[in-house]
């Protein structure tokens, strides 16, 4: 399909505002929920959507094609199609543990790639939700030179204060299913959407 028809068909022109000082610009947002698709001038960016015909419950990374009879999730790394029996099965993309623990250890094992006093220190930030729903991951603390104004930094004689950017953070994981067969289309649309979460 190509891409011009299918912007117009699952798409509209609408404005994004970069905030103080800076100028709107033109953007394609979904028709089904208002969400970023791609800039005006960038069409070519979204061809593999139009490829794959995923013109239904388009959204910012996952939405259906009846061409496939697929829902796909994506982000700019990835984009892989779910049905009725595809499968979740750890390592995959999608996978989000089913327990606590899990989901701690697979935290820990996704930075052991860089040293394993990396891994150690994140499994450290991690906490088991009281009700076992999940955890909640407290950012170990990570100190910076702040200064107060531009001119400051090039002070000698300011003394830059310290500051912990992560001070008060917090964010929480929740469990997942595990491994899993996708029995239904709804099924399906989760895959996608866990794997559009687990790529981006």
């Amino acid at each position: 399909m190509d891409v011009n028809d299918y912007l117009k068909e699952v798409a509209y022109i609408g404005e994004w505002d970069h905030g103080p000082g800076g100028e709107p610009s033109k953007i394609y947002r979904s028709k089904f929920d208002d969400s970023y698709i791609t800039h005006v001038g960038m069409e070519e960016r979204v061809q593999f959507l139009a490829d794959r015909g995923i013109t239904q419950e388009l959204t910012h990374g996952v939405g259906f094609s009846p061409k496939d009879n697929k829902w796909y999730g994506w982000s700019h790394r990835a984009i892989y199609g779910f049905t009725i029996g595809s499968t979740c099965k750890k390592g995959d993309c999608h996978y989000v543990s089913d327990t606590p623990e899990g989901l701690i250890d697979d935290r820990a094992e996704f930075f052991a790639d860089i040293s394993q006093e990396s891994a150690d220190e994140k499994r450290a930030e991690c906490q088991i939700l009281d009700d076992r729903s999940g955890i909640r991951i407290l950012p170990a603390p990570l100190k910076i030179p702040m200064a107060n104004s531009i001119e400051d930094i090039f002070d000698e004689d300011v003394e830059l204060e310290e500051v912990d950017i992560h001070e008060g953070q917090y964010y929480t994981i929740k469990c997942g299913r595990g491994e899993w067969v996708a029995k239904t289309m709804e099924d399906a649309k989760q895959m996608a959407i866990d794997f559009n979460e687990g790529v981006s």
